[in-house]
């Protein structure tokens, strides 16, 4: 028997449900009082589904405040005079290597300039590394706690520990960086929030991103809070931690973001002086 391979197309169509309002809808049915008052029966996340037409699997967003039109830039020279960089490196066993860099201007704003995605062995890993923050000023290199306890790439026998490899044959030196995970999301979540009325920012985010950190992008786009299953959700309330997967990124950037490294001008001749950070509103584009 033949068989035959069908490619289904299918469309969706997003409606508001001020368009099932009889009096200024599309074809609707419903009063406007009576939207009104189903509306305020619903959760906030409900609204989004309910009365926008989103899908719901995408409503439980963590980073709600996201906007790629507002947080999203195109990439400029970030120089070693203007900008300090932060640099964290999440590696793992079996999923791949992550590692993140954030620059910082005299002003506090922050930058995710670059970004590493991949699987690697440790010599390549360290190359890599190498590579992109020879473009940056990195003052301060962080790593997820268990670099210091266990060897993750097993390249050398002889070191004790991943961070102990990097730092003694790749000159790459590592400080523990942070567990708490609660902490560094509401960091985040600080740095993304912006105040706009129609196209004008009244408050601009202490927070962009490149474009070309196409990783870092869809972690914050795509990470939700977890959820209690079956029963359960019924008799406790949400859980406060997002899902535990495809978030290396997302660790990363909490993690600098909770360092509150100070912005630390670079003289010319070498010496450098630390200054106190502000977060005064910054224009991506004037660069």
């Amino acid at each position: 028997m033949k068989s035959t391979n069908y490619k289904r197309k299918v469309g969706v169509v997003f409606a508001d449900i001020e368009d099932n309002c009889i009096e200024h809808g599309v074809r609707g049915i419903l009063k406007h009082r009576d939207i009104e008052r189903m509306i305020a029966e619903y959760d906030e996340d409900d609204k989004q589904a309910r009365m926008h037409g989103k899908f719901h699997h995408l409503v439980g967003l963590v980073f709600k405040n996201f906007n790629r039109k507002v947080h999203v830039i195109k990439p400029f020279n970030i120089t070693k005079r203007d900008f300090i960089t932060i640099e964290a490196l999440d590696p793992h066993p079996r999923n791949p290597d992550a590692v993140m860099w954030v620059a910082s201007d005299r002003k506090g704003t922050k930058i995710i300039a670059d970004e590493l995605y991949g699987t690697f062995r440790t010599p390549q890993l360290a190359k890599e590394i190498q590579n992109k923050a020879d473009r940056f000023r990195v003052e301060l290199r962080l790593i997820d706690p268990s670099a210091f306890v266990e060897d993750k790439h097993q390249d050398n026998p002889a070191q004790t520990t991943l961070a102990a490899e990097l730092r003694n044959d790749y000159d790459l030196d590592y400080m523990k960086a942070t567990k708490d995970r609660r902490r560094s999301d509401r960091r985040i979540r600080d740095a993304l929030d912006y105040e706009m009325v129609g196209e004008e920012i009244l408050m601009a985010p202490e927070l962009y991103i490149f474009s070309t950190c196409v990783r870092t992008i869809w972690e914050i786009e795509h990470l939700i809070w977890d959820e209690w299953r079956g029963t359960a959700g019924e008799r406790k309330s949400p859980m406060e931690k997002p899902v535990d997967k495809d978030d290396h990124m997302i660790e990363n950037l909490g993690r600098i973001l909770v360092q509150e490294l100070e912005f630390i001008p670079m003289q010319a001749e070498g010496h450098q002086i630390p200054t106190i950070k502000t977060n005064k509103s910054f224009d991506p584009f004037d660069s």
